[in-house]
């Protein structure tokens, strides 16, 4: 399993629909291609931007990203339900991936 950070914002500063959410969970489930799959994503919203940890499971981590990449493409496509967004970022997350989320942060 990858953790895969997503940052989205609004075009132009247009307000979020609500619940994003849900619908962006439900869009990265039905947009993941097999054999990668949600595991299951941490979505924090404000008025004009999302930012998510996604954990996707995948054969790798390259796979993990570009599958989620794709699935992130089709929600923020012109008939996804995030039209009129912008996909910023979708990477891997480093401490997540080095494993150093639970090291303290000063020696």
């Amino acid at each position: 399993m990858y953790a895969i950070r997503v940052h989205l914002e609004a075009r132009g500063g247009r307000p979020l629909r609500a619940p994003v959410a849900p619908a962006v969970r439900a869009g990265l489930e039905r947009g993941l291609r097999a054999p990668a799959r949600l595991s299951h994503a941490r979505i924090r919203q404000s008025a004009d931007s999302l930012d998510a940890v996604v954990f996707v499971a995948a054969r790798s981590l390259l796979e993990a990203e570009d599958r989620l990449r794709d699935a992130c493409g089709e929600l923020v496509g012109e008939e996804g339900e995030l039209s009129g967004w912008e996909l910023r970022s979708c990477e891997a997350d480093s401490w997540f991936a080095l494993g150093l989320h639970g090291l303290p942060s000063h020696p």
